[in-house]
């Protein structure tokens, strides 16, 4: 077996990132109301991107007999660590791999997961749910969440990534990074003034059925104002029980996430009362495509013209 030392860096934002999460204590303490909610003495669990473990440790605490506490990264050596010490290692199995690489050799009754991005989609929570669902849910067991809505709006707010790069620095032309900056998604905190029209649900994906990773979005809004639209706000809203939802909406009471704005590579202006077309795609959270459309003008933009792949060494 090859032990590998992490660099102070890495260690540090490693710790520094899960240290958000359970900072926020509406998103963590709904997941344990969830599980509570759900999880029943003698119960088998499945918690995938288990992280610091908090979720598996809710669940052998409200009963379950055996978790599976899925992370393919590094801190699955912390939640190892924090299990033993909190008296929990006896009932939770850890498996340090991709959930879609994982084994199990039992059925389980219930599946967790926390593995929403900005726009509830984008850690590749649609296919890995399916997976886990396929492979190792009973027939009668339960998802937590159960499902999750992307929400959207067109927005007007100022975005300074693409004009920095336009300008040339140093005497060298850096106008190519403008067109990645403007084909990528990014987290934001997103005013509710900034909202040119009022949020719309554009999708809704529930994960207890069949999903193959690929989601297409889309919503027809009336702008509410005179405005020049930027760009898209993106956010979620994931029902973890029938009685229990967390969101991300603005004004935001989840700190640990932000939303997500999808910006265009040229504003469309618009009058009070326009219809607009919103349209986002991706497959399983990897590539992303969104349009933004009037009667008059139409923007497109891709993850595709994106980051460039790396060159093969």
């Amino acid at each position: 077996m090859r032990f590998r030392k992490l660099s102070n860096a890495s260690a540090v934002d490693i710790l520094r990132f899960h240290r958000s999460l359970l900072a926020d204590t509406v998103r963590t303490e709904t997941y344990r109301k969830a599980i509570e909610a759900t999880v029943r003495a003698n119960n088998v669990v499945a918690d995938i991107g288990c992280g610091s473990g908090i979720l598996s440790f809710f669940a052998a605490r409200a009963g379950a007999k055996r978790v599976y506490a899925i992370e393919e990264g590094p801190v699955i050596e912390l939640a190892r660590t924090l299990a033993k010490e909190n008296g929990l290692a006896d009932r939770i199995v850890f498996i340090n791999a991709l959930s879609l690489d994982a084994t199990i050799d039992e059925k389980v009754d219930v599946i967790v997961t926390e593995t929403m991005g900005n726009t509830g989609l984008d850690e590749h929570i649609v296919r890995a749910v399916d997976d886990a669902r396929r492979r190792w849910l009973r027939e009668d067991g339960v998802i937590i969440p159960q499902s999750i809505d992307m929400i959207v709006a067109p927005v007007d707010l100022h975005f300074d990534d693409p004009s920095f790069w336009s300008a040339t620095r140093y005497e060298i032309d850096f106008s190519r990074a403008r067109e990645y900056a403007t084909n990528m998604f990014h987290p934001l905190d997103i005013s509710e003034a900034s909202f040119v029209a009022a949020p719309a649900i554009a999708a809704h994906v529930d994960l207890r059925h069949a999903n193959d990773g690929a989601v297409h979005a889309t919503a027809r809004v009336q702008s509410m104002r005179g405005a020049t639209i930027t760009g898209i706000g993106v956010w979620f809203r994931a029902q973890l029980t029938n009685a229990l939802a967390l969101s991300n909406q603005p004004p935001n009471a989840c700190p640990s996430w932000k939303q997500s704005f999808l910006p265009i590579g040229s504003a469309i202006h618009v009058a009070r009362g326009d219809e607009i077309a919103i349209d986002v795609q991706t497959f399983d959270g990897m590539e992303w495509k969104w349009s933004i459309a009037t009667s008059n003008e139409r923007a497109e933009q891709s993850t595709m013209s994106a980051f460039p792949l790396l060159t093969p060494r």
